[in-house]
């Protein structure tokens, strides 16, 4: 086993610290594994059992000379709020950047800020700030008047400002003057239709690599990787566009959509380049090729309970096919006790109709809707992303990897009938990130993109369906 042959990627999250071995010629998964987490003591303590499992597996010689990577998601992931100025346009693509850069986003506030909207921001745990807004060139004085808002308030978290150019001077004069910590990136928005989030995504994730990372107890880690890449997920946002675009070598999937279903949240993402569904008239904020979505109210454990409110009244008890009272006590003890599994049949029962839930919801609210309108040569408007041509559906985390049926869940991401202004596929064919590769194959795949994609692609397997 020579040197450079075999990467060894890691994943630190609350729950579990997970490791992959790839073979980097031929994308070969050779081991995967996981260990309970104990970043929240010691994230070398979980490290070390994975690194010796792999040891034992690959050899002293090879585990030595193999490149290794890392992602984390742990101590709450990379937690950002946004301040644009239009809900519709500036608002929404700092939302997008921020969420492409891996980020969960607590806050969003937009327009002329207020005590009130300055306040509600400080009491946020947050890690970064983006404030964003407006074309290059335009006007600047609700950018000035938020600057000093913001530079006034007690916010502690660094601020990146990703808005019009014409602005940077005065707002890193600003923020200069109170002594608060700016980054200045590119434009979001620099143009009317143009959307250009890859400058402001790497600063954002420089930023948490480099500085926030030592807040969150994983500085004793770092002697023992190359790297610690990137936040979990936008190591899987780059993933799903490797595999949805390929390599010269290595053919992609075309445009798909990846389902994430975790304890806390539900994540989507979507691969497709944005089109007008049926003449409809384009508005909002521009829509890149890759998208990310996190609705940190759907989850199968810590936010079981908003998930149950979000499916309706009696809608889990329905879909369960269990009366309220058990209900209850099954969902209770789950936000307890986060890592338990389904056990019994009625737990099963509970956590297949939660998922679905998640999926569900969490798929329409990433998707683009039609809207009929009344106006002189327009008859629809499209708001959001076209995602009619999405061909794949992948899924994974725990509770879909698991399932005895997760293909019942993805289709759950489908467009159903009565739904012909919500912009879904109506059918799509269902895999599952069988080996829970994602992650790695986002850390790969900057420098070994045919064998990332080769991982990805050995990973997948048909999602089955009951019956």
């Amino acid at each position: 086993m020579g040197a450079e042959k075999y990467a060894v990627l890691t994943d630190f999250g609350s729950t579990y610290t997970k490791v992959a071995v790839a073979e980097l010629h031929q994308g070969e998964i050779v081991l995967t594994w996981r260990e309970p987490s104990t970043v929240a003591t010691d994230a070398t303590v979980a490290l070390r059992r994975c690194f010796e499992k792999c040891r034992s597996v690959m050899g002293d010689g090879a585990f030595e000379a193999a490149r290794k990577l890392a992602s984390s998601s742990a101590a709450g992931g990379l937690r950002m709020g946004v301040v644009g100025l239009s809900p519709s346009l500036s608002t929404v693509a700092g939302r997008n950047a921020a969420f492409g850069a891996g980020a969960k986003i607590l806050g969003t506030f937009c327009g002329r800020l207020t005590e009130e909207d300055v306040a509600a921001l400080a009491r946020l745990p947050l890690e970064i700030v983006l404030f964003c807004g407006g074309y290059d060139g335009g006007g600047v004085r609700t950018l000035r008047h938020n600057a000093e808002m913001l530079a006034a308030s007690s916010v502690r978290a660094p601020f990146v400002y990703a808005g019009n150019s014409a602005a940077a001077t005065e707002v890193r004069a600003i923020f200069g003057s109170a002594r608060k910590e700016l980054f200045i990136s590119r434009n979001i928005t620099p143009q009317v239709g143009v959307m250009e989030s890859g400058p402001v995504g790497g600063v954002i994730r420089d930023l948490f690599l480099h500085r926030i990372i030592n807040m969150k107890g994983l500085e004793k880690v770092v002697p023992l990787l190359d790297r610690v890449v990137m936040p979990t997920p936008a190591a899987v946002l780059a993933a799903g566009e490797l595999l949805a675009r390929g390599t010269d070598a290595v053919p992609g999937l075309g445009p798909l959509m990846i389902a994430d279903v975790g304890g806390a949240t539900t994540d989507i993402h979507s691969y497709i380049r944005q089109q007008p569904c049926r003449g409809a008239r384009i508005v909002g904020a521009p829509e890149e090729f890759a998208r990310r979505t996190v609705e940190g109210d759907l989850g199968m454990r810590e936010s079981s309970g908003s998930l149950r409110r979000e499916m309706g009244p009696g809608g889990l008890e329905a879909a369960a096919g269990l009366p309220s009272a058990e209900v209850d006590e099954i969902l209770v003890r789950w936000e307890e006790q986060r890592a338990s599994l389904a056990a019994s049949s009625a737990e099963r029962r509970v956590d297949d109709a939660l998922a679905r839930g998640a999926v569900r919801i969490a798929a329409r609210r990433h998707a683009g809707r039609i809207e009929r309108v009344l106006a002189a040569g327009v008859e629809s408007i499209q708001r959001g992303k076209n995602l009619e041509g999405v061909a794949t559906l992948i899924g994974t985390g725990g509770v879909l990897i698991g399932h005895a049926a997760p293909g019942d869940v993805l289709a759950e991401a489908c467009r159903k009938a009565g739904e012909e202004d919500v912009l879904l596929p109506e059918r799509a064919t269902c895999l599952i990130d069988a080996e829970y590769v994602l992650y790695a194959a986002g850390l790969l795949c900057a420098e070994h993109g045919d064998a990332a994609l080769r991982m990805m692609r050995r990973s997948l397997r048909a999602a089955g369906h009951a019956g």
